[in-house]
């Protein structure tokens, strides 16, 4: 069983807040759900949407097409009224939707304005009508009410009351409760990829702000002094990689947060990072480029950017999370990976997971062991020499933290010999190109092959997915596998390195592979055919910022080729 709820408006009328009220209500409630945002680059106007979907089990996507709508402008009115399922409800600003049977509107900006002195509050007038007719108990709506408005939440509360005695009884038989309080939790893909770094042991973050990246640089921000990180926002993103890179040669962990535009800008230091062998995690939030594109929408764009951008060859550990729960691990094993084996690892996210709102299990630091891959003082004072660039069976080679000790810690953007010092042997050029490739051997035993479902898939048409496709394919291949179970859905969540060999021979079974993703060129497919020889059959794209649903995937399975 599902529901649907979509909120709509204009930006500045409150849409984020009204959705994350809703959230909270159906979590509190006992509830699984779903929350996707959608909304323009701009301060006022333009269209806000939160679309919440209530289930019961488990959900990674968001739908089509809502069974209540609550909209607030006659624009989103229009703009979302052909998306609606048979039997819909429509709770409204007067005169922003045409009438009908189940069509309730109400003069809640007159209300608010005329009772509350509160203009504001039109969409907490509507939410309330929408709270009855959803059945849910006021006292948790109220309660959630007051989390997200804090100090102004008296005038919100009587608008609340004011929609909820102007609308009919519950309209829907709600699921019973999925799981017991104290379980799980309610979190965003963006505050996941933050609690992750947090666990990690991040103690440093360089940023400056552009989304949707700065979700993840606003969370540890607001945590600092709590975890005694140092939050930096620099001037822009060429800074902000190279204090990071300051603070890991220094000891600490250390990140960055951008999107592709600020990438870019630090490609350089990316490089720098493989040079000088110092560990960095790079959490890359992916929306439509190219240059400014589209802000606040999302795409995935930058899988072969991230993979070779940065001039010069160095292992890198590159990763996608497929759900806000797998984001938290994500991080934690990024920061892992990149403190092991010495190198930048990205985290390539997208709006429409960072932004997500989801009900996932209680969340286990301890599912990812995180080590110490510094030398300790006492370590290091057993060493009559010291030799930061020292060649070993692994390419990894002992890391100590300058100032701590006797020895000197050199590093360099030139080429150096094993000390750190500037040369121009070319014989220790090769060895040192050779050492940090040999890293890359490591790197790729630790990386875990994708996801099959089912485990078989012989004969299957397999549709091929990576980072938050995941929801929309594996409903679909469910969907599809109730009319004719033919179909399978393999998922990547680790994307390099990987024992390709052991991809080709999981994909060998079946019968073709469509690849899913959000770019035109279907750049995952391009990177199997080129690391396996296997070359997919249909590419199914989407390129306009908004994400799959799993109806948009049967749908174009379902179309000729």
């Amino acid at each position: 069983m599902e529901l649907v709820v979509r909120l709509a408006g204009a930006a500045g009328q409150g849409i984020q807040s009204l959705g994350e009220i809703l959230a909270r209500s159906l979590f509190r409630s006992g509830f699984f759900l779903h929350g996707e945002l959608s909304y323009h680059s701009r301060i006022r106007g333009g269209e806000n949407a939160f679309t919440v979907r209530l289930a019961d089990r488990p959900v990674f996507a968001t739908r089509r097409d809502a069974d209540l709508l609550v909209v607030l402008t006659p624009e989103m009115g229009r703009t979302w009224g052909e998306r609606l399922r048979p039997g819909a409800w429509v709770v409204a600003e007067e005169g922003a939707f045409p009438p009908g049977p189940r069509v309730l509107g109400l003069p809640a900006l007159r209300l608010a304005r005329e009772k509350l002195g509160l203009p504001l509050a039109q969409g907490v007038v509507l939410l309330g009508a929408a709270a009855r007719l959803l059945g849910l108990d006021l006292d948790r709506v109220g309660a959630a009410v007051r989390e997200v408005f804090g100090a102004k939440s008296e005038p919100n509360l009587q608008a609340l009351a004011l929609g909820w005695e102007l609308a009919p009884p519950q309209a829907w038989e709600l699921p019973s409760p999925g799981f017991e309080a104290g379980t799980h939790m309610l979190l965003t893909g963006g505050q996941a990829v933050g609690a992750g770094a947090i666990a990690a042991g991040c103690r440093y973050l360089a940023s400056y702000p552009m989304t949707p990246g700065t979700p993840v640089m606003e969370f540890l921000a607001q945590r600092a002094e709590r975890y005694g990180l140092v939050v930096e926002q620099a001037e822009d993103e060429i800074a902000a990689i190279n204090m990071a890179l300051g603070a890991a040669y220094a000891g600490a962990r250390a990140m960055v947060t951008t999107s592709g535009g600020g990438f870019a800008l630090m490609v350089e230091g990316l490089s720098l990072a493989g040079m000088i062998e110092t560990p960095v995690v790079i959490h890359l939030g992916q929306r439509p480029g190219p240059a400014t594109g589209l802000p606040t929408r999302t795409a995935q764009e930058n899988l072969l950017f991230a993979l070779y951008a940065g001039h010069g060859e160095f292992p890198r550990y590159l990763t996608a999370p497929a759900t806000p729960e797998g984001a938290f691990y994500a991080t934690m094993k990024a920061f892992e990976l990149a403190e092991a084996f010495q190198v930048p690892a990205i985290l390539l996210t997208d709006q429409f997971l960072v932004d997500s709102y989801v009900v996932v299990p209680a969340l286990d630091p301890a599912r990812v062991p995180m080590r110490e891959h510094i030398l300790s003082l006492e370590e290091i004072a057993q060493m009559e020499h010291y030799e930061r660039f020292a060649l070993t069976s692994t390419g990894v080679s002992p890391r100590a933290v300058p100032g701590l000790s006797p020895h000197l810690v050199l590093v360099d953007s030139d080429e150096h010999d094993f000390y750190g010092r500037i040369t121009e042997d070319l014989a220790i050029r090769k060895a040192m190109v050779e050492k940090r490739l040999k890293k890359e051997e490591g790197l790729r035993e630790a990386t875990d092959l994708p996801e099959a479902f089912p485990e078989s898939l012989r004969g299957r048409t397999v549709l091929l997915g990576w980072g938050s496709t995941f929801g929309a394919l594996r409903e679909a291949v469910e969907a599809l596998n109730a009319e004719e179970d033919r179909y399978a859905h393999v998922h990547f969540q680790d994307l390099w390195p990987l024992r390709w060999a052991e991809v080709a021979e999981l994909l060998e079974p079946a019968r073709e592979v469509i690849t899913v993703e959000g770019n035109v060129w279907g750049q995952l497919g391009k990177l199997l055919r080129q690391e396996t020889g296997i070359r997919p059959m249909r590419h199914l794209a989407r390129y306009d910022g908004r994400p799959f649903t799993p109806e948009d995937v049967v749908e174009g399975v379902r179309r000729a080729p």
